[in-house]
């Protein structure tokens, strides 16, 4: 694991062009993250430091202290992070993550996240006392640790992000499932998901986010790099043989996606079983515009805006 020091060039709080963050700031503590998804898409930005590091932006808190002090209204919430985890198992990221959150939180603008790590016990201890200002998501498609082995390498297992949830929900904090991506025949049959929502539903979470697996040429290359079982990667490449090129909703980029009649049925049959479980299921329209023009409740806004007692329209910093 290789972990650097870096200057930011620009803002620490930053607008997303996803219509799913359009509405908060966003921050990124690190360029690269080492959980190592093979398919991450940011394994494709020329910034990217590669595989298994990570460099760490200096006195993120710092600037982000004073960018607020110089804005009139503050952001009902910031959002973490569109490019990096804040809870990699990482010193240095987890100490930035901390500082950044406790001077939110101190100011009384909510915390947003989604992650593939275990959510330390510090973190818990300072949610638990505003819980009602924080939101997160836990990223988990499979209870396979074998399978999450080979295509995240380094997030937590599926039994600690399973622990995070429930402990967040313990606490109070607004908790959701992130099912994405999917890969369709891989890590999406009904068995599978009836275990993963069974689990999930007992945690005590009601909302889970999904979405399928969408191919970057950065992607393929990394799938092809990382996976040496040519079964495995026969099945990913399958499905994709009839796909088309699609834009991602409020982003110049685009991507491989299964047909839409593929994604609608698959997603029409996640649906099912995650409400034999109590589950709601959210499709993320920012990936499937062609589909819905739904959110996937990536940001929670209205609980923040409730929380806070100010009106969703001023959600905006910049």
């Amino acid at each position: 694991m290789k972990v650097e020091w870096g200057d930011r060039k620009s803002k620490a709080l930053t607008p997303s062009s996803l219509r799913c963050l359009s509405y908060l700031p966003t921050v990124n503590l690190t360029t690269g993250c080492v959980h190592d998804c093979i398919y991450c898409y940011i394994r494709g930005y020329s910034q990217y430091p590669g595989q298994s590091a990570v460099r760490v932006y200096r006195n993120t808190a710092q600037l982000i202290a004073r960018e607020l002090d110089r804005k009139r209204n503050k952001p009902l919430a910031v959002y973490f992070s569109p490019s990096s985890d804040a809870f990699m198992p990482v010193k240095e990221v987890l100490d930035e993550a901390y500082q950044v959150m406790k001077l939110l939180l101190d100011r009384r603008i909510g915390i947003q996240f989604v992650t593939k790590g275990k959510v330390p016990e510090m973190f818990l201890e300072l949610f638990a006392k505003q819980p009602e200002l924080v939101a997160g998501q836990v990223g988990l498609c499979t209870l396979d640790d074998a399978l999450n082995d080979v295509i995240e390498p380094n997030a937590a297992l599926a039994s600690d992000r399973l622990d995070t949830l429930w402990q967040l929900v313990r606490i109070g904090v607004t908790t959701s499932l992130r099912a994405d991506p999917l890969i369709h025949g891989v890590t999406d049959h009904d068995d599978d998901l009836d275990r993963l929502f069974a689990r999930v539903s007992a945690c005590g979470i009601r909302h889970v986010s999904a979405s399928y697996l969408f191919l970057r040429p950065a992607i393929v290359g990394s799938f092809k790099r990382n996976i040496a079982d040519p079964d495995l990667l026969n099945r990913i490449f399958e499905p994709f043989e009839q796909a088309r090129r699609s834009a991602i909703c409020g982003s110049s980029s685009s991507a491989l996606s299964l047909p839409a009649k593929v994604r609608e049925t698959q997603l029409e049959r996640v649906q099912h079983i995650a409400k034999q479980h109590g589950l709601t299921l959210n499709i993320c329209g920012c990936k499937n515009e062609d589909l819905t023009s739904s959110k996937c409740h990536l940001t929670n806004l209205t609980v923040t805006a409730k929380a806070a007692k100010r009106p969703v329209d001023q959600a905006t910093l910049w």
